[in-house]
């Protein structure tokens, strides 16, 4: 009991407190100062770091040493009569009174002032004048040898992400335009089923270390050249003109945005030909792989993001590109994607190092702000990820792919009003492009929409009737809204993939009473090599086997990846509640999450 009695009156309690209060409120002004000053997240880290190795030789000082009118001393050099320790006990006190009042005064400000900055911001859907919308076709490749097309492609899509960023321009997405490689229609037909005033169209031709690029905007009501331009220049300039037809373009569409401002906008990540070059190669195997469903080129486009990222180590989008591949792998809902020799412990380690390389190389802090989302999402601090996703929509508000990462935050977080914002957004972006109606229409019945999800798909299919994922897509949602017969005829015009589907065959047996045949297909998927856990999961919930069908995601509940049983909650018709790790999550997130819902079209019982 001396030694405590001997802590007090030596102040060591009153120092820690002082030195803890005083530690957060640092805490709180960095955690303010960084996203200001764009500086990486790890100054936050590094000052954490700093101060719990501080609290030690702090509390040894407070113990061992004395402040005197003479000066700091030893304890034991001072007379106990003459100990100024009371005196200084007093003005620790008046200390920790003036750092709780600025900690209450913050709090104060905080709540009345920046209630609204730190409140997850209202994002509007900003529908752009129809003017200022442009598709960007697939560049031909003119080559001898025909040996470029990845470069065609790559540049193709980087000039379409560059323009994506200019807020009041609408560009149709990948998933949009390159449905029209190689196709055999003009320009003015090709806008009027995107749905847009302009269309981008060009070619490259290279000759050992000269290359040519030609490239023509083209107003699709009148055929009008409003821009165009030949770069005949060495390969090592690539980069120049790939920002330069982005400028270009962006000031002919008359954009709101200043020259300066623009230029800055459309800037590439990377000023080495060989990084750049590696990464739109990468580019254009994602695409390829997504067009054909070839796992191969999916791998082999990771292989050039981490050859981009290796040669450019301050290339963000190289490292966001790779991040976004281990995602994927961590995600059981989505199809497997060829990494099954390593662990999900070395997975979420892949994906972390890469996304926090994105995030400490970004070039401005919107930018910053994407990538932080999707670490959190991973991570499953729901909040800070929608915050995060809209902040970043503010100033990207035609990244249809982050609102699409955005409904899906909102989803495991049961948060519906930041879910409508996204699927207005997705629903005003599909009357011109295909990933935004696909996910709109994926989305929609999970909110009560699904008749409305239904009709838009089958719209939507009028202008892209061999689109293997709205087909998909628009059935589901038809038998959501119990239109077994549109269901029927909808398989009927399917496409072979898409109509042997599994899930499809399922889905369509159970709503016409065929409990039977669902029963074989499952067993047919169960001998599969390539066994799909979410195929069968939605199977054994149509035959009303939600035991086995919980059962079989007990995998999941290890703990080690949470995000990957978390990943089950976009569906509506999913229980969380015989998972612990999963039902803490969520209390900790304070999601208020609905009762799962029944399936309408459920196989009638046996």
């Amino acid at each position: 009991m001396r030694f405590f009695a001997e802590l007090k009156r030596r102040n060591v309690y009153r120092v820690a407190i002082a030195y803890l209060v005083a530690a957060w409120l640092l805490l709180q002004f960095t955690n303010m100062l960084v996203p200001i000053l764009s500086l990486p997240e790890w100054v936050t880290r590094l000052i954490l770091l700093f101060l719990v190795i501080g609290l030690v030789p702090t509390l040894i000082a407070a113990w061992a040493l004395e402040l005197t009118p003479e000066g700091i001393k030893l304890e034991k050099d001072v007379d106990r009569s003459k100990s100024e320790t009371a005196r200084t006990g007093r003005k620790l006190n008046y200390f920790m009174i003036g750092m709780l009042a600025l900690v209450i005064v913050g709090l104060l400000v905080e709540r009345v002032f920046i209630a609204g900055v730190s409140e997850p911001p209202q994002v509007t859907v900003i529908v752009a004048e129809p003017d200022k919308s442009i598709a960007v076709l697939p560049f031909a490749d003119l080559s001898q040898d025909r040996n470029q097309e990845w470069f065609a492609d790559g540049l193709a899509e980087e000039i379409m992400n560059a323009l994506a960023r200019t807020p009041d321009l609408m560009v149709s997405s990948r998933t949009s335009t390159f449905t029209y490689k190689g196709a055999d229609k003009d320009v003015s037909t090709i806008a009027k089923e995107l749905g847009v005033a302009h269309v981008l169209e060009g070619s490259i031709r290279s000759t050992g270390k000269r290359i040519r690029v030609t490239a023509q905007l083209i107003r699709a009501a009148d055929g009008f050249h409003v821009w165009s331009q030949t770069y005949d220049r060495d390969d090592e300039d690539v980069i120049g003109i790939q920002e330069d037809i982005a400028l270009r373009i962006a000031s002919a569409l008359q954009t709101t945005m200043d020259p300066e401002a623009l230029q800055d906008m459309v800037r590439v990540g990377t000023r080495s030909v060989r990084a750049y070059q590696a990464y739109i190669r990468g580019l254009s195997l994602r695409a390829r792989s997504l067009r054909t469903a070839d796992l191969k080129n999916y791998l082999d486009s990771y292989e050039q993001f981490e050859l981009a990222r290796s040669i450019d180590p301050r290339f963000a989008e190289a490292h966001r590109a790779a991040a976004a591949f281990w995602k994927v792998q961590l995600n059981p809902t989505r199809l497997p994607a060829g990494t099954p020799d390593l662990t999900l412990q070395e997975f979420l380690n892949n994906f972390l190092e890469r996304i926090d390389l994105a995030i400490d190389t970004a070039k401005d802090t919107i930018d910053r702000s994407g990538s932080r989302a999707e670490k959190a999402t991973v991570q499953l601090r729901l909040r800070t990820a929608i915050r995060r996703f809209q902040v970043y929509l503010e100033a990207r508000p035609n990244d249809y792919r982050a609102w699409h990462e955005l409904l899906i935050v909102a989803q495991l977080a049961a948060d519906r009003e930041s879910a409508n914002a996204a699927l207005a957004a997705l629903k005003t972006a599909g009357n011109f492009d295909r990933f935004a109606t696909t996910t709109y229409v994926s989305s929609a019945y999970r909110f009560g929409e699904a008749a409305v999800a239904a009709d838009y798909g089958l719209d939507a299919l009028e202008r892209w009737p061999n689109d293997a994922g709205l087909s998909y897509q628009t059935h589901r949602s038809l038998l959501w809204a119990m239109r077994i017969g549109d269901a029927a005829s909808l398989v009927g015009r399917m496409n072979e993939t898409n109509a042997g589907n599994p899930v499809v065959r399922a889905r369509q047996a159970c709503a016409e009473g065929r409990r039977d045949d669902v029963l074989q297909i499952l067993e047919q998927l169960r001998s599969d090599d390539g066994r799909s856990v979410a195929g069968e999961w939605m199977i054994l919930m149509l035959l009303g086997e939600s035991q086995e069908a919980t059962e079989l995601l007990r995998v999941h509940e290890s703990g080690e990846v949470p995000y990957q049983l978390a990943s089950w909650l976009i569906y509506h018709n999913f229980d969380p509640s015989p998972f612990p790790s999963l039902v803490q999550m969520l209390d900790r997130e304070n999601v208020q999450r609905p009762p799962a819902v029944e399936i309408p079209f459920a196989c009638p019982p046996d």
